[in-house]
């Protein structure tokens, strides 16, 4: 069964003391209550989220674009258009924020990657993934229309087929793109066992 994975292993916690602004502090203390987890887990994840994305998409040039926006201008688009956006995003952008993040472009960085533009910062697709040292399975679910199929499974296969040099099958459907992998994978990607925010102590 294909499930969601982080690439996230288990790290040790350091006490830090920091200032914040009160307006900041009440925001977190209101969030914490309404959600009912700690304000030390939002602190966490802003602060990961930071270190982990911000700093580089922002030396990238990266925009937030609302998703609707996004399926209209894939819309307007004709499907070898898509297609050929795709292919340059795969081959450039995608290329060039791998190597930025991770200093190599390969298959673990080049899954990664995706895991990173998806569900946890970039939000532009639904991730899920499996390994089974033979064959790697990539799932993206979109819900934004055919031609991002087709512009997303053209980023796919220019990323991991033409820069990382591997045997790759590409599908597609209406609002999902879906890629496998074959060969021998070097990694292993260890679910991490769930974690309650609430046992987070402020």
């Amino acid at each position: 069964m294909l499930r969601s994975y982080q690439f996230k292993n288990k790290t040790k916690s350091v006490t830090r003391t920091i200032r914040i602004d009160e307006d900041i502090d009440f925001q977190l203390e209101k969030l914490a209550h309404e959600q009912r987890v700690s304000v030390n887990y939002f602190a966490n994840q802003a602060l990961r989220k930071f270190v982990e994305w911000d700093v580089f998409a922002d030396r990238l040039g990266f925009v937030t674009l609302p998703s609707d926006i996004f399926e209209k201008l894939v819309g307007y688009t004709t499907d070898e258009q898509a297609k050929e956006l795709g292919n340059w995003f795969g081959k450039n952008l995608a290329k060039d924020l791998i190597a930025f993040l991770f200093k190599r472009v390969d298959l673990e960085t080049s899954v990664r990657a995706l895991e990173l533009l998806g569900p946890r910062y970039g939000k532009a697709f639904r991730f899920e993934y499996t390994n089974d040292g033979h064959l790697t399975t990539v799932i993206l679910n979109h819900g934004f229309g055919r031609k991002a199929s087709l512009f997303y499974s053209e980023a796919v296969k220019a990323l991991l087929k033409d820069l990382v040099n591997t045997q790759v099958d590409i599908g597609l459907s209406e609002h999902q793109v879906f890629a496998q992998i074959v060969g021998p994978n070097e990694f292993r990607i260890t679910m991490p066992a769930p974690v309650s925010p609430l046992a987070t102590q402020r």
